[in-house]
């Protein structure tokens, strides 16, 4: 494109615009409006340009968000499975104990050193604990406020117990722990034991006419001659029928060895 003045027109400018190698001339105005299409083409190639950017660009902004998006995912996964593992934990400790206990406890977990983790308020005064499958000594039980202050002593190994008066300690889905004997033992060999329950008060064995063995049914004194001693029924409480008048008894045998 070429422009001239024109001499009749005070100073004003004819313009040429060249086509396949002709020359046509044309008017300012003409000029004018084309001029003003074609840099309102340009500003919007180049907005068009600053906004999507180079290929390089749009990669590595689409592989940001991917990345964001995969984050955002992994968490959201983790919270699930946290959430779900918590519920699974809750579900099974409050099994541990009656229905009639359990329904209101609170779900806590507790620490190596007594500290406990709600998992879930309660509105009684048990407190019901998950504790470990997967370690030796370490029950889901449900426990009373006197309980729960024997069972703190002797994770402390205290040389007594400090409860001053009856407690209740339900593992009605049973435990392993290391010995019947001794309450410190941290070392022999596990020992499996069946859905039980526990009356927390020093009972003297002989004087009671109770055995001191562990058993698999009945009742014994565990940790017998020691300031822990207690009473360790086997089965729930909860076991059998409820008597109702009218109903006759129904009585059965089994045999002992000589």
């Amino acid at each position: 494109m070429s422009k001239k003045q024109d001499a009749n027109s005070g100073g004003s400018f004819d313009y040429t615009v060249v086509y396949s190698g002709r020359r046509t001339p044309i008017s300012r105005r003409v000029f004018v409006e084309a001029a003003a299409i074609i840099g309102a083409g340009l500003v919007a190639r180049g907005l068009s340009a600053q906004t999507s950017g180079t290929p390089a660009q749009h990669r590595n902004a689409n592989e940001g968000m991917s990345h964001q998006r995969t984050g955002e995912g992994a968490m959201n996964a983790e919270n699930s499975l946290s959430e779900e593992i918590t519920q699974e934990k809750i579900r099974r400790t409050l099994l541990s104990g009656p229905d009639c206990v359990t329904r209101d406890a609170t779900v806590a977990e507790m620490d190596a050193q007594g500290k406990m983790t709600v998992l879930r308020p309660g509105t009684n005064q048990w407190v019901c604990v998950p504790g470990n499958q997967n370690i030796i000594g370490q029950a889901d039980m449900s426990l009373d406020p006197m309980g729960m202050q024997w069972m703190l002593d002797i994770m402390a190994k205290k040389p007594k117990p400090s409860n001053v008066a009856p407690g209740l300690i339900y593992m009605l889905n049973g435990a392993t722990q290391r010995s019947y004997t001794d309450p410190f033992d941290r070392t022999s060999a596990a020992i499996p034991i069946g859905p039980h329950w526990m009356i927390i008060w020093p009972f003297e064995a002989r004087a009671a006419g109770l055995p001191s063995v562990m058993r698999d049914a009945g009742t014994l004194v565990m940790f017998a001659g020691t300031p822990y001693a207690h009473l360790h029924v086997c089965g729930s409480p909860w076991d059998g029928n409820e008597y109702h008048p009218g109903d006759r008894g129904i009585w059965t045998m089994s045999y002992a060895r000589p």
